[in-house]
């Protein structure tokens, strides 16, 4: 007898955080992996366009709306499909994913499915009480990667 109580059932698929991508992007030998706030730098978006022409790589990103690890991460479309304009621009391979509810963990999975030479993140200045009491996906994915970070503020 099945035990329909103990045993989740999902129905639905998962729905697909990835909102825009080049044609290309699923043969691309090499990714760099880009965690982008819509309120960074310009400089952050640069560093990550100027790795992956140095990398000659593909350029996967993330967008999300804050980096910590209390809350889901959200962000408009809108600021996806402008990345995804900004990286058809500039001539790149790429993809680019919504946040999902565990940022680190996006990020690291992505790095890890697509082999990534580097990851480019937006980094936010905080203190180091809230850093303790709140804690960052910067931080975690810094701890976990198996590539270099590079933290743009």
């Amino acid at each position: 007898m099945t035990d329909l109580y103990s045993t989740p059932q999902s129905r639905f698929p998962a729905p697909s955080l990835q909102v825009t991508a080049s044609p290309g992007i699923d043969s691309a030998s090499a990714t760099v992996v880009l965690a982008l706030r819509p309120d960074a730098s310009e400089a952050v978006l640069e560093q990550a366009i100027a790795a992956a022409r140095r990398e000659n790589a593909a350029l996967q990103a993330v967008v999300f709306g804050t980096d910590t690890t209390t809350a889901p991460s959200t962000s408009p479309l809108a600021e996806c499909t402008r990345l995804g304009a900004a990286l058809a621009e500039a001539g790149l391979e790429y993809a680019v994913h919504r946040a999902g509810s565990d940022l680190a963990e996006q990020i690291l999975g992505l790095a890890d499915d697509h082999g990534a030479r580097l990851i480019v993140m937006a980094a936010k200045r905080r203190s180091p009480v809230v850093k303790l009491l709140l804690g960052s996906s910067a931080q975690q994915v810094i701890l976990e990667a198996e590539c270099p970070v590079l933290l743009v503020k």
